[in-house]
């Protein structure tokens, strides 16, 4: 293909003195031109140089411009390529005919040089911005498409997890997931001895078995060690030879680029150590990907600290619950805090609801304990969302809006792929509910579902209010933070339309609780005030 600063052009002309016209004019207005006195000839040269325009006569030898137009757009290869078409048939009938054939632009002979460039640089530009969306379309699926699988991978891991019995199995369980979300070809898993003086290699994917056998790490040797000892996790975008060799494994058992390492706490302690490393073309991890590991790497340590003890598994579901809530939250400075102001909000909201009302319920406690450990995962689908849309420093477009409102379906999709028909978790439906419906409007008008009244979960109508108070009162990019009082009557003029009004009322009945929850998590209790009432 002929590459010049503007563009290519495809010259198709049969008159040589008009194509050498044409063609002058058109490299000097910097394009680079590709000429051609037929349309078969046209065709084939469409189709092998790609050109980012035609110019196409009617009048042509052997096929005309009409059928060689039409032939183009009905080509895969060259549909996208726009025609600009040269007649000196000026009839209406013809114009029709041109346009209909596939050109986006007809121009009658004879006509001004001007206007032809002008008309050119028109098409090319619309062509040009046509691409440039259609590009940022793919990559913005494709960026969608990862986030999403990868959320997928870990909620199928999360699945598999709580339904295996087996410490065997959760070991393999652990790191096939591992490598799945990571793409790494080397994944060990090492857990302390019953003497707790070693960490002996229990699981391993991309080295020899013989190795694996072998390696026997002390508590406080090496990387593996130092993470054991402190609990936190180590990544490395390089480690190798240049590295404190008192911090490196023996070369026959680990050394590899780059390199994520991190602690697995059970309930009595640090119960192991999960090591990950050597990605495709030793590309460096990803934050998202190190959450990822923390989050497989914690639950794991759940599931085997409580392999004897088999009522507890749903605390192990709820724990990485937790865990993949927060996972958004490396993405937006501005959720640091609210997942855990909307928890200890819907602690509040729905004890009062349960205290008294049409809602009440001395035995809600259950119920209660599950919204708060679901409230978390409200916006989880947002992981889904592009950061060029998540983190727009202003008012998002129309389209950005619309891309932006997916995250509740996004939500719902990932997180069902947990839930088992055949051994449903209350905690995880919940988890659904909340992730899909929190943006629907208690009168019908909200997304995605427009649902109203009691067809919102419960759960939902609560995160609803409790989430739109935390973002009222809330610095965002795209707003002022309003005050708690401006915020109490804004929620008591939406009732009835945006929320339950039953759940209003219980609002109005516990509001100051909502003002000393932001203050306590916001700053120091010596420096929380009293709301003005």
């Amino acid at each position: 293909m002929y590459q010049e600063s503007l563009g290519t052009i495809l010259v198709v002309e049969d008159e040589p003195d008009l194509r050498f016209i044409l063609t002058a004019h058109l490299r000097s207005a910097g394009y680079g031109v590709i000429e051609s006195d037929d349309g078969y000839a046209a065709i084939a040269a469409a189709v092998e140089h790609q050109p980012d325009l035609v110019i196409m006569d009617v009048g042509l030898p052997k096929m005309d411009g009409f059928a060689a137009t039409r032939a183009l757009k009905g080509d895969e290869r060259t549909a996208r390529i726009p025609v600009l078409m040269l007649t000196a048939r000026s009839s209406t009938e013809d114009i029709v005919r041109g346009l209909e054939a596939g050109a986006q632009e007809y121009l009658a002979k004879p006509f001004d040089m001007t206007e032809l460039l002008a008309r050119v640089r028109t098409v090319h530009h619309l062509a040009s911005a046509h691409q440039d969306l259609d590009r940022l379309n793919s990559e913005l699926e494709v960026e969608v498409g990862i986030k999403t699988n990868r959320l997928q991978l870990l909620y199928d891991f999360m699945r598999d997890l709580h339904q295996t019995t087996e410490r065997e199995q959760i070991l393999d369980l652990v790191v096939g997931a591992v490598g799945q979300v990571t793409e790494a070809q080397r994944v060990s898993l090492l857990l302390r001895d019953a003497e707790g003086e070693n960490l002996v290699c229990e699981r391993a994917i991309g080295i020899d078995p013989r190795v694996v056998q072998q390696m026997k790490v002390k508590s406080l040797e090496g990387i593996a060690g130092q993470v054991f000892k402190s609990g936190k996790t180590f990544a490395a975008k390089a480690y190798g030879e240049a590295t404190d060799p008192g911090r490196k494994y023996k070369r026959e058992a680990f050394l590899s680029t780059p390199l994520v390492s991190t602690s697995m706490p059970g309930g009595d302690g640090i119960i192991g150590v999960l090591n990950v490393t050597n990605k495709p073309n030793d590309a460096a991890f990803a934050d998202e990907e190190i959450d990822c590991v923390r989050s497989i790497a914690d639950a794991a340590a759940i599931a085997l600290d409580n392999i004897l003890r088999r009522d507890q598994l749903q605390e192990s579901v709820t724990v990485l619950l937790r865990t993949v809530g927060h996972l958004a939250e490396y993405r937006d400075e501005e959720t640091t805090l609210h997942l855990d102001r909307v928890a200890a909000s819907a602690r509040i909201l729905a004890t009062e609801l349960a205290r008294e009302g049409p809602y009440a319920d001395p035995n809600a406690d259950e119920f209660i304990d599950m919204l708060v450990q679901a409230a978390p995962l409200h916006d989880i689908g947002k992981v889904g969302i592009p950061d060029d849309i998540l983190t727009k420093p202003g008012k998002l477009t129309d389209e950005e809006f619309m891309i932006m409102k997916t995250h509740a379906d996004i939500g719902r999709r990932v997180l069902s792929k947990a839930l088992d028909p055949a051994n449903p978790v209350p905690i995880l439906q919940m988890c659904v509910d909340i992730a899909h419906c929190h943006h629907e409007r208690f009168d019908g008008t909200g997304y995605p579902r427009r649902i109203a009244g009691d067809k919102i979960p419960l759960s939902a109508r609560i995160i609803a209010l409790v989430d739109a108070y935390d973002a009222i009162t809330s610095e965002r990019r795209y707003s002022k933070a309003r005050s708690h009082e401006q915020a109490v009557e804004i929620v008591r003029s939406e009732a009835g339309r945006h929320f339950d009004p039953v759940i209003v009322d219980a609002f109005l009945r516990c509001h100051e609780s909502f003002y000393t929850v932001r203050a306590n998590i916001d700053a120091p209790p010596e420096s929380v005030p009293t709301p003005a009432y």
